[in-house]
C-alpha cells in the first residue's frame, strides 16, 4: 500500500482560558497528495486548485504565524478529531485516531488571534472565503511549527521551508511573525507572497520588497509633530519651537525625523531651538531662558515620565497661555504625571493608534463573543490587522482607515513598505480635539469605501 499524506488547513477554535489554553483542530479542507501509486484509488490534487473550487468566491488562503508557544497536553483527548478519525476509519484506510490537545502558553498571541479570528468570521459572513493556516512561530529558534496530519504531529520548518510550503499552497499573504528580525528573514525568502509584520515598530524594510511593516514606525509620531510644529509656526511667525534632546531620542533619531518633517513643510531648521537635556539640567533655568511675552512650544520626544514631570513642574514659572507642551501619547498615559501640572497649559501630542475605537460597541461585542473576555489592546490589534489584510487584495498596500490604526505608507523602489501614520490631538481650554480629519471605520455593509480621502 502506498503512503498517503494528509495536509490539514486548520481553523483553530480557542477556548475560554488564556493561560495554558487548549484548542481543538477543526478540519476545513483536506488535500490528498499521493507520494506512491495506489492503483485505481489514486487522487492527485494541485493545492492551488482549491482557490477556484468555490462557485461564487475564490478561496483566500492566509498563513497566520504567531508565537503561540504550543505545548502538548498529554492528559486531554481532542474529541472533535476523534470523531473525525472514526469517520475516516470507515473508509478502511485508517484506524480511528486519538488526538491529544495542544495548549497555548502565550497570552499575547492568543488575544491577537481572538480578535483576528473574530474579524475573519465577520468577513466570511459578508461573502469572503478566507481560510487560515495557523502556524506556531518558535521565536527562540526562528522556526515554524505546523500541524501536518490528523493525529497529533507537529512539524518544524525553517523560514525557507515554511515559505516553500506557502508557495506550494498558493498562500495569498503571511501575517506574522511578531518579531521584526524574524519577519525580515522570512520576507527575504519570498518572491511573491507578502509578509506582514503586524506589531513591531522597528522593522527594517530596506532591500526587502515583500516585507510590509503594518504597525506605525517609531518615527511616525515625531514626524507628525514636526509637520504640525511647522504649520503652527506658519500661523504664528513670532512663536518659538524648542526641541529637547535626550539620549534616547537621539539614539532613536527622533530629533532628526522631527527636523526633517519640519523642513519638508517649507520651513527652515534654524528656526527650531535645539536644547540637550543632561542629568544635571536645571529645568527651571531652562524654562526661564525663553522670552515671557512670546508663545513657546516645548517638544519632548521621549517616553521618560520623570523628564516630562520635571519639565511640567518648571512650567509653573511661565504664563500657561504662552506655553505649550508637545509630546507623544504614550507619555500622557502615565498615572505618574500630576494632572494639575499636566492640564495647566495647552498640550499637543501624537499617537500611533486611534482614540475613537472605544465607541465601536458592535465590534467590541463581536470580539468579546469570540474571546469570552473583555477585549483589550491585543484583541483590537488582531481585529484591525485582519480587516486590513482583507482589504489588501494584492501585494501593494493602500491607504486604509481601520478601527484601531490608520495605514499610510512610505515606500521606496526596491524596498518594503512602512506605515508612517500618526494622529494628532490638542488639549486647551476648549477641551480635547483631534487635529486630523480621519474617516471613521465602517463595516462593509455600512459603506463600500474605506480609503482615506
Amino acid at each position: 500500500m502506498g503512503i498517503k499524506k494528509y495536509i490539514l488547513i486548520l481553523f483553530l477554535t480557542l477556548g475560554q482560558i488564556v493561560t495554558g489554553q487548549t484548542y481543538d483542530s477543526l478540519l476545513t479542507n483536506l488535500i490528498s497528495v499521493e507520494t506512491e501509486a495506489l492503483g485505481d484509488s489514486d487522487t492527485l490534487f494541485d493545492p492551488c486548485v482549491l482557490k477556484t473550487l468555490s462557485k461564487d468566491q475564490s478561496i483566500r488562503l492566509w498563513a497566520l504565524a504567531l508565537p503561540f508557544n504550543m505545548v502538548l497536553d498529554t492528559g486531554a483527548i481532542d474529541t472533535a478529531s476523534y470523531e473525525l478519525g472514526k469517520s475516516l476509519s470507515r473508509s478502511s484506510l485508517f484506524a480511528a485516531p486519538i488526538k491529544r490537545k495542544w495548549s497555548i502558553k502565550n497570552e499575547m498571541a492568543t488575544k491577537f488571534y481572538s480578535g483576528f479570528r473574530s474579524a475573519v468570521d465577520s468577513m466570511n459572513k459578508l461573502g469572503e472565503n478566507i481560510q487560515l493556516i495557523l502556524v506556531d512561530h518558535n521565536e527562540k529558534n526562528n522556526s515554524y511549527r505546523i500541524q501536518d496530519d490528523p493525529f497529533n504531529s507537529i512539524y518544524e520548518y525553517s523560514a525557507e521551508g515554511f515559505m516553500d510550503i506557502c508557495n506550494r499552497f498558493c498562500v495569498e499573504k503571511i501575517i506574522g511573525p511578531f518579531r521584526s528580525e524574524a519577519s525580515q528573514i522570512l520576507a527575504k525568502k519570498s518572491t511573491k507572497i507578502p509578509v506582514i509584520n503586524p506589531v513591531s515598530r522597528a522593522v527594517n524594510v530596506k532591500d526587502n520588497p515583500m516585507l510590509i511593516a503594518a504597525a506605525p514606525s517609531r518615527k511616525s509620531e515625531s514626524c507628525a509633530l514636526g509637520k504640525r510644529a511647522a504649520m503652527d509656526r506658519e500661523n504664528n511667525d513670532s512663536s518659538i519651537t524648542v526641541l529637547l534632546l535626550t539620549p534616547n531620542s537621539v539614539k532613536m533619531k527622533l530629533d532628526s525625523s522631527f527636523l526633517e518633517s519640519y523642513v519638508s513643510m517649507g520651513r527652515r531648521a534654524i528656526e527650531v531651538v535645539v536644547l540637550e537635556l543632561s542629568d544635571e539640567i536645571d529645568f527651571n533655568e531652562l524654562v526661564s531662558r525663553g522670552p515671557n511675552d512670546m508663545l513657546i512650544r516645548y517638544v519632548l520626544l521621549d517616553n521618560n515620565v520623570l523628564t516630562a514631570a520635571q519639565l511640567l513642574s518648571a512650567f509653573r514659572i511661565r504664563n500657561p497661555e504662552l506655553t505649550e507642551f508637545w509630546s507623544m501619547g504614550s507619555v500622557l498615559k502615565s498615572n505618574a504625571l500630576d494632572s494639575y501640572l499636566l492640564l495647566r497649559q495647552p498640550i499637543v501630542w501624537a499617537q500611533a493608534e486611534r482614540a475613537d475605537y472605544i465607541k465601536r460597541n458592535l465590534i467590541y461585542n463581536s470580539i468579546q463573543r469570540f474571546s469570552k473576555i473583555s477585549p483589550g489592546r491585543w484583541e483590537w490589534l488582531g481585529y484591525d490587522m485582519a480587516w486590513y489584510a482583507g482589504y489588501m487584495k494584492n501585494n501593494t498596500p493602500m491607504a486604509y482607515a481601520g478601527p484601531r490604526r490608520l495605514y499610510v505608507w512610505s515606500h521606496n523602489e526596491g524596498h518594503g513598505y512602512v506605515n508612517e501614520s500618526a494622529l494628532m490631538f490638542r488639549f486647551d481650554h476648549a477641551g480635547v480635539r483631534p487635529l486630523d480629519l480621519v474617516e471613521p471605520f465602517k463595516l462593509p455593509q455600512e459603506t463600500d469605501s474605506l480609503i482615506i480621502n
